[in-house]
C-alpha cells in the first residue's frame, strides 16, 4: 500500500472523483434494476454495471488502492457469472451490491480527506461478496417474466475523466484576449457602414420626392453605394482573417500533449507485471503530439485497459522469454503519429501475439485465409471473447477490449487489431483532431439527410448495375481497385429509397474501415461542409448507427452516421434466405409477412402476392408475426386487425416504436368498414387500411406497390 505523500496530487485528485462518481453510477444501476419490470432491460442494466466495476478496478490498481479494488473483483465476478448464464439478480444480491456501492464511496470519503483506504476496506462486505460468488448461480437469481415495455430511467455512464476544467497558459490567455479585441473593434466598423447605409437611404428618399431635381444627387447615391461596397470588401477580409485567427487560438487553448493521456500508465504496467510475476517496461512516442483536450481524456481509460490487456495476455514471464531468446524485460510501446487529417495511436508488445486457437475456440470460427485471420482477430472486441483460458484477476472475462471499442467510437473513431510479424500484438486506433467541428459529406437516403465525416471518406464512385455479385455469401461490388463489400444505407436504415429504379447506376460513398474499404449505397450525394458536432444525448447513447447531430445550415437536423457501424453491416453474411439488398439497382424479389388468423385469408392472400413476385411469409397472430419479424425480417407486412393475443393495432404499434423496423410499410386488411377505425388504423402508424368486403387483387397490389 502507499501512502498519500508518494502520489501525485492531480493523479490523487483526479481518481478521488472517479471513485464517487462511479459509486453514483454503481447505486443508481441497482436501483434501475430493482426498478425495471423487462428480463432484457434488467440484464443490460447488469451489464453496464459490469462494465463499470470493471473499469474502476483497474484504475484502483493503478494507484494501488486494494480495498476498493478488492470490492470492484467480487462485484464483477458475482456480475459475470450473471451475465455469463443470463440470469437476472434477485433483490437479496442487488441489496449487497447496494453495500458494496456504499463502501466504495466511504472509500472516496477518506481520499478526499487525504486518507488511503485500506486493503481491508470493506472486509464485512467483501466476505459477503465472496460467499455469494462462492455459491455460483444457486438460490440468488432469477429468470424474470417478460413484461410489458416500460419507460425506463437512463443510466448515465461516465466514459471520461473529464473533470469540466482545463488550464490555459498566461501566454495563450492574452493571446485569446488579443482575438477578442479585435473582434470587438469590428463593431464600431459595422455601426459606422450601418450609418453610411442609413445617410444613402435618406438621400434616395429624398430623391423620390416631389419636385426634387434627382440628377445630382443619383450620382451622389451611386459613389457612396461604391464606397460602401468597396469597405465591406476590406472589411469582410479582414474580419475573415480575425476569426480564423480566433478559431485557431481556441483550437490551440484547447489542446494538450499526447503525453498527458499516457499518466499513470507505466505505473499501471508495473503492478500488474509485479503481480503476474512479469517484467516490462513502457515506451512512449509522440507524447510532444498535441491532441484536443477531450479526445486525451477521453482516452485516458482506452489506454489503461490495453496495457493491461498486453501485460496479462501478451508479455510473457522471463523464463519463457529467455527460452525463445528474447530479453527478460518485455517492451510496451504507446505511440501516437498524424496521419492527414487524423490521429493514429498504437498499443503494441513484443509478447506472444494473440492466442488464435483460443480465440477460434472461443468463437467457432476458422482460420482459412489471411481476411480470415483478420476477421477472427477483429472478434475479440466483442463482449464475453477472450484469448485467455482462465479467469483471473486480472483477465479472461472479454470485457475491457469491449469497453475501449465503445470508448473510441462514441470519438467518431475506429479501432483495430494485428499480430505483429516479430512477435506481440499491436492495437490501432484511428482517431479525428477533434470534436467539436466535423468536415462532412452530405448524403441522402430515404429522403432523409445523413453525414458521414469526411476523414473516413476515400472516394465518392457511380456503380453500374451489373457490378454487384455475391461472392462466399457475401454482397460485393466490383469496382477499378477491386472487389469490396458494401451496405446499402436506406435499406440498412429501414428507410424506403428515394432513388430511380431505371438508373442504371447508383451513387456509392467508399468509406475506410479497420476491414478495408467499404461502399455505403446512398440516393445522392449533396455536398461537402464544415459543422458544428453536438451530442444525441442521454436516451441514444447506445444506438451505435449514429456518433452525433448536427444541424444544417437551412435548420434541417442531420445525423452523424457510425462508419464502423457501417462497415461491420457490410461484413455480415446475410441469412440464407434473405433477398440480397440491391433495393435501385436490380428488381429484387420484396418479402412479405401475411398476418391473419383465418387459414382462408392467409392463403389467398399469399396466392395473390406469389402470383405477382413477391416472397410471402405467413403468422397466426400479432405475437407470432412479432417473432417472425424480429428473426427473419420483412419488407412489408400485411396484417388483419381482429386477431387473438396481439390485434392488428397492437401489431403495428409494436413495429413502429422498434429501432429496427421502424420504417417497414404495413398495410391493414379488416372486416371493420367504420371510419373511427379507419382513422385508428392509420394513427397507429398503417400505410394503408382495406377492407375484406371491398377487396380487390389489383388495388390490394397497386397498394403494395406504392408503399414499397
Amino acid at each position: 500500500m502507499i501512502t498519500p505523500e508518494e502520489l501525485d496530487p492531480g493523479l490523487l485528485n483526479m481518481f478521488t472523483q472517479e471513485v464517487r462518481e462511479r459509486a453514483s453510477e454503481m447505486e443508481n444501476a441497482v436501483l434501475a434494476i430493482e426498478a425495471s419490470g423487462d428480463a432484457d432491460r434488467k440484464r443490460h442494466l447488469q451489464e453496464q454495471l459490469l462494465r463499470v466495476a470493471h473499469s474502476l478496478k483497474g484504475a484502483a490498481g493503478l494507484l494501488q488502492v486494494r480495498g476498493v479494488e478488492t470490492i470492484c473483483h467480487w462485484m464483477e465476478e458475482i456480475l459475470s457469472i450473471a451475465a455469463n448464464e443470463r440470469l437476472v439478480l434477485e433483490r437479496s444480491r442487488l441489496d449487497l451490491l447496494l453495500s458494496a456501492a456504499d463502501a466504495i464511496r466511504d472509500a472516496a470519503n477518506l481520499l478526499e480527506s487525504g486518507e488511503i483506504p485500506s486493503p481491508a476496506h470493506g472486509e464485512d462486505v467483501v466476505e459477503k461478496l465472496k460467499s455469494v460468488a462462492a455459491g455460483g448461480s444457486d438460490d440468488g437469481s432469477e429468470e424474470a417474466q417478460h413484461s410489458p415495455p416500460m419507460a425506463e430511467p437512463e443510466i448515465a455512464i461516465r466514459a471520461t475523466d473529464t473533470d469540466g476544467s482545463m488550464r490555459v497558459s498566461a501566454a495563450r490567455l492574452d493571446a485569446l484576449l488579443y482575438r477578442s479585441g479585435e473582434m470587438l473593434t469590428f463593431n464600431a466598423v459595422m455601426r459606422r457602414h450601418a450609418e453610411q447605409a442609413s445617410s444613402l437611404r435618406e438621400e434616395a428618399r429624398k430623391m423620390r420626392a416631389p419636385g426634387s431635381d434627382p440628377t445630382g444627387q443619383v450620382a451622389s447615391v451611386e459613389g457612396g453605394l461604391r464606397q460602401l461596397a468597396a469597405f465591406l470588401r476590406q472589411d469582410v477580409r479582414l474580419m475573415q482573417s480575425a476569426v480564423t485567427a480566433l478559431d485557431e487560438e481556441i483550437r490551440l487553448a484547447r489542446t494538450q500533449p499526447f503525453a498527458e493521456a499516457c499518466r499513470g500508465l507505466g505505473r499501471i504496467i508495473r503492478d500488474v507485471a509485479a503481480a503476474s510475476g512479469k517484467l516490462a517496461e513502457l515506451e512512449i512516442r509522440g507524447g510532444e503530439i498535441e491532441v484536443d483536450r477531450s479526445i486525451v481524456s477521453a482516452l485516458q481509460d482506452s489506454l489503461r485497459h490495453l496495457v493491461r490487456n498486453a501485460v496479462a495476455h501478451g508479455i510473457q514471464t522471463p523464463e519463457e522469454r529467455r527460452a525463445a531468446g528474447r530479453p527478460e524485460k518485455g517492451r510496451i510501446l504507446v505511440s501516437a503519429a498524424m496521419r492527414g487529417n487524423r490521429m493514429e495511436v498504437r498499443v503494441e508488445d513484443d509478447g506472444r501475439g494473440l492466442n488464435l486457437a483460443l480465440l477460434s475456440a472461443a468463437t467457432g470460427e476458422s482460420t482459412q485465409s489471411k481476411q480470415a485471420e483478420a476477421d477472427l482477430l477483429r472478434r475479440v472486441f466483442e463482449p464475453g471473447v477472450s484469448t485467455s483460458a482462465t479467469v483471473t484477476s486480472l483477465s479472461g472475462r472479454g470485457i475491457g477490449l469491449d469497453i475501449v471499442k465503445s470508448n473510441v467510437e462514441k470519438l467518431r473513431g475506429a479501432v483495430d487489431v494485428s499480430q505483429v510479424p516479430t512477435g506481440g500484438a499491436a492495437f490501432t486506433l484511428t482517431l479525428p483532431l477533434t470534436l467539436a467541428t466535423v468536415r462532412v459529406l452530405e448524403v441522402l437516403a430515404g429522403g432523409h439527410v445523413f453525414t458521414i465525416d469526411t476523414t473516413s471518406v476515400q472516394r465518392v464512385i457511380r456503380i453500374d448495375r451489373g457490378d454487384f455479385t455475391l461472392a462466399q455469401g457475401r454482397n460485393f461490388v466490383r469496382t477499378p481497385s477491386g472487389p469490396m463489400p458494401f451496405v446499402d444505407l436506406s435499406h440498412w436504415l429501414r428507410l424506403q429509397p428515394s432513388r430511380s429504379r431505371a438508373s442504371e447506376t447508383t451513387p456509392a460513398v467508399v468509406v475506410d474501415s479497420p476491414g478495408g474499404p467499404t461502399a455505403v449505397l446512398v440516393d445522392e450525394i449533396t455536398g461537402e461542409q464544415e459543422l458544428l458536432a453536438r451530442s444525441l444525448g442521454p436516451r441514444l447513447a447506445n444506438v451505435r448507427r449514429y456518433s452525433g447531430g448536427m444541424v444544417l445550415p437551412d435548420g434541417r437536423i442531420a445525423l452523424l452516421l457510425n462508419v464502423a457501424a457501417l462497415a461491420e453491416a457490410a461484413a455480415e453474411v446475410p441469412p440464407r434466405n434473405e433477398v440480397v439488398a440491391r433495393r435501385s439497382v436490380a428488381a429484387a424479389r420484396r418479402k412479405v409477412l401475411v398476418v391473419d388468423d383465418s387459414k382462408y385469408v392467409r392463403t389467398l392472400v399469399k396466392l395473390i402476392l406469389e402470383g405477382a413476385g413477391y416472397v410471402v411469409t405467413m403468422a397466426t397472430d400479432g405475437t407470432e408475426a412479432l417473432k417472425q419479424l424480429c428473426d427473419h425480417g420483412a419488407d412489408v407486412v400485411v396484417a388483419d386487425v381482429d386477431m387473438p393475443s396481439m390485434n392488428g393495432f397492437e401489431l403495428t404499434r409494436a413495429i413502429r416504436q422498434s429501432d429496427r423496423f421502424t420504417g417497414t410499410p404495413v398495410v391493414l386488411v379488416t372486416g371493420r368498414d367504420s371510419l373511427e377505425d379507419k382513422l385508428k388504423g392509420l394513427r397507429a402508424g398503417a400505410n394503408a387500411y382495406l377492407r375484406k368486403d371491398q377487396f380487390d387483387a389489383h388495388d390490394f397490389l397497386e397498394t403494395m406497390r406504392q408503399v414499397v
